[in-house]
């Protein structure tokens, strides 16, 4: 189905959805918007997930960025031995300089170090940059809102965020059908739908 406006004998605009497939019984029939997405949220009303899938996500996510701060770390501190380790040879480099009599040599010295200050500041950037600069909360926060509750997204969220809920609710999209409604497709997780 696609959606329009249809325009009454007063000129107000009303919304619509249409048929598109051609072939179809229904094909360029309109039914009014409020009909089919009110049958729409009527089936995301009724998806409630199970009280063990919620724990079950929860503890994945826990788990999964438990695995992730270990990463962090560990990237932290071979990072932190690879800037002493730069370190080490500059000083080692600043030596050889000062002993050094040929200015061709000297330059060479200068380049050297020129090129290990950089990747000095590359490896102060790589011990920045691997720790995670938000909380578990912050970062999983919309994956177990949607878990709890597709639903309170769905009403409060913009189009973008209703397509998510539909993505991620359905392995397949929602078909209507003037006379049966919502056809209730099958859900992507065990949701525990009413009626079913």
């Amino acid at each position: 189905m696609t959606a329009c406006w249809s325009k009454s004998k007063t000129g107000k605009k009303h919304p619509y959805y249409w048929c598109k497939t051609k072939g179809c019984d229904q094909h360029r029939k309109s039914i009014r918007r409020a009909e089919v997405e009110g049958a729409v949220e009527g089936v995301l009303k009724t998806l409630q997930p199970s009280t063990s899938l919620t724990k079950l996500v929860t503890a994945m996510f826990q788990d999964a960025w438990a695995i992730r701060l270990n990463q962090a770390s560990e990237a932290a501190v071979a990072s932190e031995a690879a800037l002493k380790d730069i370190d080490r040879k500059i000083e080692s480099l600043l030596d050889r300089i000062m002993d050094a009599e040929q200015p061709s040599v000297i330059d060479a010295y200068e380049m050297r170090i020129a090129n290990l200050e950089e990747k000095f500041v590359l490896a102060e950037k790589a011990v920045k940059s691997s720790l995670p600069t938000h909380a578990f909360e912050e970062m999983f926060e919309h994956a177990v809102r949607f878990l709890s509750n597709p639903w309170e997204i769905w009403k409060k969220g913009d189009l973008a965020w209703k397509r998510t809920v539909l993505n991620l609710a359905f392995l397949e999209p929602i078909a209507y059908d003037r006379e049966n409604g919502v056809r209730t497709p099958k859900t992507t997780l065990p949701f525990k739908a009413l009626g079913r």
